[in-house]
């Protein structure tokens, strides 16, 4: 199975705020956060984090 990272992943890889992050989202510079439809927390794989810092340029 692979690891589900959660928003203070996302913090701490990123070096960024959640709210930057929601904002960006917001404005479509980065893709929509995958939900768990349960709990409807916001998560990411490896795979997403690795395309979110080519496109922030971070990490």
């Amino acid at each position: 199975m692979k690891k589900l990272l959660r928003m203070e992943d996302i913090e701490e890889i990123l070096g960024i705020p959640r709210r930057t992050y929601y904002r960006w989202e917001e404005a479509g510079k980065v893709p929509k956060a995958k939900r768990n439809p349960m709990s409807n927390q916001r998560y990411w794989t490896a795979e997403d984090i690795a395309k979110l810092k080519k496109l922030t340029g971070r990490g």
